[in-house]
């Protein structure tokens, strides 16, 4: 069985939605198809996590032939970094089926179903063959509910977003055909398992070259300035769970490439374009930060309050020691949580008023004092209040980043103040002040609070507790790291 586990975990979302398709399955059937998929998916990262090993690499690995002749394996295993995102996964796709259960358009749960083995086969994924296609297929789902049943703009938006992925992932793929050639060359057979590309000694010419396709994919995904124009968007065009999809997992999905396939092959040559990356997340951080505050639409307005975040996550990333690499880790995971309740709650004030423009909103605490809280805590978990996960996280980078360059550390730390001066304005104008919207409104119901509370709570516990989650990826990610330094010449 645990030798099957993570086969489970990648593909019962989908078995249940082909099932459920199959049977032509009414709505009632189809929603406790989803939630229970979702319920037992949880239920077997719960096992995953609980037989997990922090001082051991890959675990839970299986491999079997696909295309022998062409060297491709379904190879699949978890350690330390895709165990973060995997429990992300898990952990809000039931809570995003509470927030759908109103819903009564199939292609909704269809769509998220496919969505989630995308997503789970791509952070799993250890040959660069599987790892492409669960890549491209997580995009799917994403270009039918924004096309289908998304607003405004939305089937030009969902062409956007799709073609510049479709770049990117097209950049990637030349990349990981020439490298698995490469390997051929070298060893007389051909093969696409990160463990034996390895050990490709690339020319360092050819490594840049090879680097930069892998990198334009995963600056396109998380997205950094320059390669963000499909963001807001995308953004404001897509329902809720979709949003909720690409602002926590699909955007840390880029993270986590260039930590597994770009520190994985490419170790010494990530320093030649380390300067160009922090750059552009120090640009990002300002640029992002600048376009939230004179956003008057609340989606979009936290497109670029994630885009900011995500910029330093990425600084992070790049900076090379334990405490950017340690506060970026768990800043995945915060940050995830933290944006994935508050565009639920972005979601919550559409239902309710019909509009996002923060000018029409206002007065809401005094008729909704339920609402506020969770829109408060969560817009306030996003600008990093002490005593929630983000605010460890983002401590841990800014002090990163401050051990790597002073001037880098005041630029990061800017972070901090921006996002503050941006989210309490908002707040002053949608929760306070004179109500702009007279239409009539429900505070909270029970299944609303349901949904919300295990957010709020993990926040919390995350933020004064993160003992208990630190020691967990710690000794693995010190190990990497120290593989790095060495490969790049860091360490004497």
């Amino acid at each position: 069985m645990m030798q099957y586990i993570l086969t489970f975990i990648i593909f019962l979302p989908l078995v249940s939605a082909i099932i459920l398709g199959v049977m032509r399955a009414p709505l009632h059937l189809l929603k406790l198809g989803s939630i229970l998929s979702s319920l037992i998916t949880l239920a077997l990262v719960l096992v995953v996590v609980s037989s997990f090993e922090p001082q051991v690499g890959m675990q839970f690995t299986q491999s079997l032939p696909w295309i022998q002749n062409a060297g491709i394996t379904y190879l699949i295993g978890v350690d330390y970094l895709s165990l973060v995102i995997l429990l992300l996964i898990s952990f809000l796709m039931p809570l995003l089926y509470v927030y759908m259960y109103p819903e009564k358009r199939k292609g909704y749960w269809y769509n998220m179903m496919m969505l989630q083995t995308g997503v789970t086969g791509a952070v799993l994924s250890l040959d660069l063959v599987l790892f492409y296609l669960f890549w491209e297929t997580m995009l799917l789902p994403i270009f039918v509910m924004i096309g289908k049943y998304g607003n405004g703009l939305h089937q030009y938006n969902s062409m956007k977003i799709v073609l510049m992925t479709i770049l990117g992932s097209m950049s990637m793929l030349f990349s990981i055909l020439y490298i698995g050639y490469i390997y051929f060359e070298t060893t007389g057979v051909w093969s696409f398992a990160l463990s034996d590309l390895q050990i490709i000694p690339f020319d360092p010419k050819t490594s840049i070259w090879l680097a930069a396709g892998f990198l334009l994919a995963f600056a396109i995904k998380i997205p950094l300035v320059g390669f963000h124009t499909w963001m807001a968007p995308a953004y404001g065009s897509a329902p809720t769970p979709a949003v909720v999809i690409m602002s926590a997992i699909m955007a840390k999905l880029g993270i986590y490439g260039i930590w597994r396939f770009g520190y994985g092959l490419f170790e010494s040559t990530l320093s030649y374009y380390a300067p160009t990356i922090i750059t552009l997340a120090l640009i990002g951080l300002i640029y992002y930060a600048i376009r939230a505050i004179t956003e008057n639409d609340l989606r979009k307005m936290f497109a670029y309050s994630s885009g900011s975040h995500l910029s330093l996550i990425a600084l992070g990333v790049f900076l090379t020691n334990i405490y950017a690499w340690g506060g970026s880790l768990y800043f995945v995971a915060t940050h995830a949580i933290a944006s994935a309740g508050m565009f639920l709650m972005i979601g919550l004030t559409y239902k309710r008023f019909e509009t996002l423009n923060i000018n029409k909103l206002g007065g809401i605490a005094s008729k909704a004092p339920k609402f506020t809280f969770f829109f408060a805590f969560f817009a306030l978990s996003i600008a990093g209040l002490p005593g929630t996960g983000g605010f460890v996280a983002e401590l841990l980078i800014i002090v990163g980043a401050f051990k790597a360059n002073f001037w880098i550390g005041v630029l990061t730390a800017t972070t901090m103040l921006s996002a503050m001066m941006y989210i309490f304005w908002m707040l002053q104008r949608t929760l306070f002040g004179a109500a702009q919207n007279t239409c009539e409104y429900d505070d909270l119901n029970l299944r609303e609070i349901l949904m919300l509370t295990p957010l709020a709570a993990v926040l919390i516990i995350t933020g004064i507790a993160p003992s208990l989650f630190i020691p967990i990826f710690e000794p693995q990610l010190t190990n990497t790291l120290q593989d790095v330094l060495f490969a790049i010449g860091g360490l004497k």
